[in-house]
Formats: C-alpha cells, structure tokens, sequence
C-alpha cells in the first residue's frame, strides 16, 4: 500500500502540530483507504485500480483542499466571533471592576459613619450618667445645667433628653432587663413619669404635649442604679442610625461586590483558551490548504 501511504503522507506533510495528533489522523484516514481498497478488491478490482479508486472516491487532493478551505473559512469567522466576545467580556469585567471599587469605597465609607454613631449613643449616655451619678441622688441646679450642656453638645443628632428614677420603674426594668447591659434601642417610657427633659429651649415643663418617636430604633434607653436615661433621635439622623441597623444585620461580604466582575474575567478566560485552541487549529488547517 505505498500508494496510500504517499497518498496520506502529501495530504500532511506541510501540516504543524502536535506530533501524536498528526500521527493518528493519518493512521485513521490511511485505515478508511485500506478498508476501501479491500471492498474494491473483493469486487474483483485489482489492486492498482482499487487504490486509484478509493483515492478518488475519497475525492482526491484538490476535494480534500477545497472542502477543508471551507470549513477553515467558516471556523476562522467563528472564532473572530469568539475573541469579540472575549474582548467584550474583558471590557465588561474592566468596568464593572471599576464601579465595584467605587461601591466598596462607598460601602466603607457609610460603615465608617455609621459605627461612629454607634459609638456616639455610648458617649451621650455616658454623658448624661456622669452628670446625674452624684451622692445625693437628686438632681440639682447644677446638673440641670450640665445636662442642658450636654444636650447642646449633641444637638445636632438628638431631639430631646430625659431621666427618670428607677424607684417606681422597678417592674418595667425587671421586664427590660437588656436596658441595663447597654445603651438599648427600645420603645420609648411615657415621659409623664420623668424627673427632667432637656431639648433645644433648656428644662421641658410641658410633659404632657409631648410625643414620642414612632421610630423603632429611634429612641435609646440606658439604666444604672439609680436612673433611667432616655433620648430621642432627631428626624433627620435617623437615616443614619438605619444605615447603622442595616449594615449590622443585613451587610453584605465586601467579596460579594467582586462577583459580577470575578464572573466577567472567568468567562473571558474560558472564551480566550477557546480562541487559543481554534488559533491554533486554523493554523494547522492553513498550513495544509496552502
């Protein structure tokens, strides 16, 4: 059969690539001649005439070439389409990379302002105990004062403070025993029952015309020994203190922002390999055509 071997040895010797792949494509395409020159023996051709055959019917060089210009054609648009699309996906993942940098600068930056505030209900508490916690147990003049200090010190975020005995509050505490631990978000106490309120105009006479927050994390209450400590946030702080709330239960994994972008570049890596491999595989393709 060394007409089938020069037949399958000029199809590939301008071919490049891997040396075992060539190997096998030309033992496979030099088994499906064999078999046809023995189909056409046992026909009664002979064995010159079986060879001229089954290489014609196997449509000869110039098929062989043409058919592989085609599909050459038609895999090299293919994979233009490919790495467009691995260009695109590598765009995408550069801009989405970019506003994910940007959204966790912005991230950081509100949980920095909102741990602030977390931190600040601890000082305004611990303000107004330090002020209140004297031996005599009564508030005097001058706590009054101090207390009204205190108040515009935090104007800004609070609308109002209030302190109440515990004496008489013994039950609602023994039913709110976490306002003892810490500075609690809680439901407000009926400020009826206060020894003092200070807002923005000083001491507060009116108790009876006053309204609490209808925010549930509006209002903190804090109680030691001696004292319930209660204050209110101001309207316009509450953003805050919900920005606060919900970075504390509800903040997403600073990873969670890289996903779309991780996801981006994971499928620009997978299109551009593909690219690789149908590169070279047009180059094989074209080193046999020409």
């Amino acid at each position: 059969m060394k007409k089938i071997d020069e037949f399958v040895h000029s199809l590939y010797k301008d071919v490049s690539g891997d040396k075992q792949e060539l190997d096998d494509l030309k033992q496979e395409m030099r088994s499906h001649l064999i078999e046809a020159v023995e189909e056409l023996k046992f026909e009664g051709k002979t064995e010159e005439e079986a060879i001229r055959m089954a290489i014609e019917n196997f449509g000869g060089k110039k098929q062989i070439v043409s058919g592989l210009s085609e599909f050459f054609r038609v895999q090299k648009k293919f994979t233009n389409v490919v790495l467009s699309f691995a260009l695109l996906f590598f765009v995408a993942a550069i801009v989405s990379l970019l506003f994910s940098l940007a959204n966790v600068k912005e991230y950081k930056k509100e949980s920095k302002e909102a741990e602030a505030s977390h931190l600040e209900r601890y000082a305004i508490m611990y303000d107004v105990l330090d002020v209140i916690d004297t031996p005599g147990g009564e508030i005097t003049p001058k706590d009054k004062n101090e207390l009204q200090n205190v108040f515009k010190r935090y104007q800004d975020k609070i609308n109002m403070i209030a302190v109440f005995p515990v004496k008489g509050s013994e039950e609602w505490l023994k039913d709110n025993k976490e306002v003892s631990m810490a500075p609690m978000n809680h439901f407000p106490i009926d400020y009826k029952k206060s020894s003092i309120i200070v807002d923005r105009d000083g001491i507060v006479r009116d108790k009876e015309h006053i309204v609490p927050s209808d925010y549930d994390l509006g209002t903190v209450i804090h109680a030691n020994g001696r004292w319930i400590v209660q204050y209110e946030y101001k309207t316009s702080y509450e953003d805050t203190i919900e920005k606060y709330h919900q970075i504390s239960y509800y903040s997403p994994n600073t990873s969670s922002f890289y996903y779309v972008p991780i996801t981006f570049f994971s499928i620009f890596m997978i299109l551009g390999a593909i690219w690789l491999f149908m590169r070279k595989q047009n180059r094989q393709l074209q080193s046999v055509i020409h």
